[in-house]
């Protein structure tokens, strides 16, 4: 082989691995913006989605929900044509039914100005009843009272009795954003145990003997639970 021509093979492979390398670099190069543009992509979603997502213990304030004033456990236009009074007990299983079956009732005749709903105490329960009413007037103070309750009442159905332990009513009140410190020491000093038992005391001179017992207009609610008789007795009173 002639010098020339040796000259023109090794000139010739130098350029071949030369493109191969560059082929090589631009290979990894594109791997490389491949996995960048994923990861990229991965972070906006996964930021959208939780600026889209609610906090799991999100609760959508009562008054934003139905309009209308509220006042610790009183809620409801003060001239609505009806006044419906409950008497409750946070141990009571059918007090729990009535707020998940009747009480979004209640809510929409409230949003509608026909209902004003007074919730009152009844102590059913004995000692745990009475901590389980201090601590929703310790979260009526903070403006919360018709939220906390249905949350007491949700854990009594999922948990039981345990749902009332001290303890667990002050992990709800965090749970919900409400002031811990303001709320222990309301629950701890038991700051509404004499309100809580002279409604107590009112309800039984009323003949409040179980729970729930229901008022409209002050005539004692005698007829069927469902929430079609329910609406019509409430509509017919508002008559």
């Amino acid at each position: 082989m002639s010098k020339k021509s040796s000259r023109r093979s090794r000139k010739g492979s130098t350029k071949a691995t030369a493109k191969k390398k560059q082929n090589r670099t631009i290979f990894w190069i594109a791997i490389g913006a491949g996995v960048l543009l994923i990861l990229a992509l991965g972070i906006i979603g996964y930021i959208s989605s939780q600026k889209n997502k609610a906090p799991a213990n999100a609760v959508t304030a009562i008054d934003e929900r139905v309009g209308q004033p509220v006042d610790r456990t009183t809620i409801g236009d003060p001239n609505a044509p009806v006044l419906v009074e409950t008497y409750e007990d946070f141990l009571c299983p059918h007090c729990a039914d009535f707020t998940f079956e009747l009480g979004p009732v209640l809510l929409d005749l409230v949003k509608a100005g026909t209902v004003r709903w007074e919730y009152k105490y009844r102590v059913i329960g004995g000692s745990d009843s009475l901590t389980a009413n201090m601590a929703a007037e310790c979260a009526a103070d903070q403006g919360k009272f018709w939220e906390y309750h249905e949350e007491i009442f949700r854990q009594y159905t999922d948990n039981g009795k345990v749902a009332i332990f001290p303890s667990n009513l002050k992990k709800m009140a965090a749970d919900m954003g409400l002031d811990t410190k303001q709320f222990n020491q309301c629950l701890d000093s038991k700051q509404h145990l004499k309100e809580i038992q002279k409604i107590d005391q009112e309800a039984a001179a009323r003949g409040v003997n179980g729970t729930p017992t229901i008022f409209i207009n002050g005539q004692r609610y005698e007829g069927s639970r469902t929430p079609e008789a329910f609406k019509a007795a409430i509509e017919a009173a508002a008559q």
